[in-house]
């Protein structure tokens, strides 16, 4: 009696190869895709409304700043004379304030903060402008 066996194409051994190959494809896939949607989101600064009318209000908005170190708001005016206020650390990495320009032209407020290892080197987070106009 002759023993018969039916291939259909791949070993068993190539299938479970193929198996755990597509596996660990979509294992990967999977991991990247959820560290992605962990990534905290690089800092970013915004004005509303922008164009805004000299003497109105409107807010400047920032996120995504670092928490845990003190930040920094840089302010300059359309003559580019620049103030600093200190504005000490955020917990959750953001920052609103409701301000207004006494003349027209193009404010610039920018976030920033001492680096860890050296303070005497600054790190830029974020900075945005906003159009005064009359």
């Amino acid at each position: 009696m002759k023993r018969t066996t039916r291939t259909f194409g791949l070993g068993i051994m190539k299938r479970i190869a193929i198996v755990l190959m597509t596996g660990a494809i979509v294992a990967l896939g999977a991991q990247a895709s959820l560290a992605a949607s962990h990534h905290k989101a690089d800092p970013s600064c915004s004005v509303s409304p922008n164009p805004a009318a000299v003497n109105t209000w409107y807010a400047v908005s920032a996120s995504g700043l670092p928490t845990g170190t003190a930040i920094n708001l840089w302010i300059t005016d359309p003559s580019g004379n620049t103030t600093r206020s200190p504005l000490g650390s955020t917990g959750d990495g953001t920052f609103s304030m409701n301000e207004s320009s006494g003349w027209a032209g193009t404010w610039t407020y920018t976030f920033s903060a001492p680096t860890k290892n050296n303070p005497n080197v600054t790190v830029v987070y974020a900075s945005c402008s906003v159009g005064a106009a009359y």
